[in-house]
């Protein structure tokens, strides 16, 4: 083989290399996490899914709820699998995620048809014991789900442990520490978990939420979204 064959040919093994890679890319399945996070508990969770998805050959785009417009908000019907993602503070999702759930309700019962996957979940510090999980889960996501009437558009939700930021530098106001601060001591009171005072209590259960990202990417892959 001549000099010039060779490269010919070394050229034409990059091409296709190169075309494979595309479509590869082309169909990998997407994902839209859409997320409600006031202080980062939240967001923190998502960055992690993120990296656990794109690891299983899934591709993510982030939606923050808070700091996207609504007008903004992509439509479902271009994505494969949809998170949706909601930190709790007295007793509520935050208004944007909700409202999130409710105005895509319709497209989500249509969309299931053709196997889109659903994820649901929250981060709150009553989940952060035993106990208190079956409770947050129940209050929080299943009566939440059933109330907006998506329930059975779900495939798989849960309730996360939270962050208890006790620190000088936590990203929030007076008010919230105080309140904050209060819902530590209580919660110190009725389950004799330790937190450090003054210092950020994170009481999320990594494992519990890879055990969570994975099992959903694998639905995905499976193609076992529709009901």
């Amino acid at each position: 083989m001549t000099r010039e064959n060779a490269s010919k040919e070394q050229a034409l093994w990059y091409e296709i290399a190169a075309f494979e890679q595309l479509l590869v890319r082309d169909m990998s399945k997407k994902v839209l996490i859409a997320y409600g996070s006031r202080y980062g508990s939240t967001e923190e969770i998502v960055r992690a899914m993120v990296q656990i998805l794109e690891k299983e050959g899934l591709e993510t785009q982030l939606l923050d709820l808070r700091q996207t417009k609504q007008k903004q908000w992509p439509t479902l019907a271009s994505f494969d699998g949809i998170l949706v993602g909601s930190g709790i503070k007295m007793f509520r999702w935050v208004g944007d995620a909700t409202t999130f759930l409710k105005k895509h309700a319709d497209e989500l019962k249509a969309l299931k048809a053709k196997g889109l996957v659903v994820g649901v979940f929250v981060s709150c510090g009553s989940a952060s014991t035993p106990e208190g999980h079956a409770e947050a889960t129940d209050r929080y996501v299943d009566k939440v789900l059933t109330d907006l009437g998506i329930k059975a558009e779900v495939d798989i939700y849960d309730a996360f442990g939270g962050v208890f930021d006790l620190s000088s530098s936590a990203p929030m106001g007076v008010l919230d520490k105080r309140m904050l601060g209060m819902a530590a001591k209580q919660m110190v009171k009725d389950t004799g978990i330790h937190l450090t005072e003054g210092g950020r209590n994170d009481l999320r259960d990594w494992d519990q939420i890879k055990t969570f990202t994975e099992h959903f990417a694998q639905l995905l892959k499976a193609g076992d979204g529709a009901n």
